[in-house]
């Protein structure tokens, strides 16, 4: 009987391990992580049906910039501003994608050395058996100011609920909490990976 309860919890650990992905993320190897002092973040692209998807993802991945203590982040609304005036210079519409240029561009004028943005591609709460459960998804990317190129990106899509099948032990509830779980873990992945 004691064999079969350690068995048992060892198949529990097993698949909750194999069930914790972690962010598909490219990081570019010839990067200098140190010269990155100062960063702006975009306003994230929603693509979700609740509206302000993308400014609540927003808010709380720059918390976790700071709490990450590796950059300074430019003030979000000083750096909207930047944003707003760039796309209103180019004739864009709010919400248009700007190309790698005008995203260097934007850098300069607001003083950084990198830009990052992001897409909340889901953002909802599902049901699972008798329960509703957040997910989210997102995608995030890292423009190097100087050159106008890609140095850092992910993808990430969390579900909530149990961490264990069977047993509610760690369960996620709210989007607010998954919210903040993910971007903790993305920006976690990021620092551990760069640094």
């Amino acid at each position: 009987m004691r064999n079969r309860c350690i068995t048992i919890g060892m198949i529990l650990v097993i698949l909750a391990i194999l069930g914790c992905g972690g962010p598909r993320t490219f990081l570019n190897a010839n990067t200098d992580w140190t010269f990155y002092k100062q960063l702006g973040v975009m306003p994230f692209e929603n693509l979700t049906g609740d509206r302000f998807a993308g400014e609540k993802v927003q808010s709380a991945f720059i918390t976790e910039l700071f709490l990450a203590e590796k950059f300074q982040v430019v003030e979000p609304g000083e750096f909207n501003a930047e944003v707003a005036q760039q796309v209103k210079a180019a004739g864009m519409q709010p919400g248009q994608e700007l190309s790698l240029e005008q995203i260097k561009v934007i850098g300069e004028k607001a003083g950084v050395q990198g830009v990052i943005e992001g897409s909340v591609r889901e953002y909802s709460m599902i049901r699972v058996g008798q329960a509703d459960y957040p997910i989210i998804s997102l995608s995030l990317r890292m423009i190097d100011v100087p050159t106008g190129t890609v140095v850092w990106m992910t993808s990430f899509s969390k579900k909530g609920g149990p961490n264990f099948p069977v047993v509610s032990i760690g369960e996620t509830h709210t989007l607010s909490e998954l919210t903040q779980k993910i971007c903790h873990q993305v920006i976690s992945d990021f620092v551990g990976r760069a640094f």
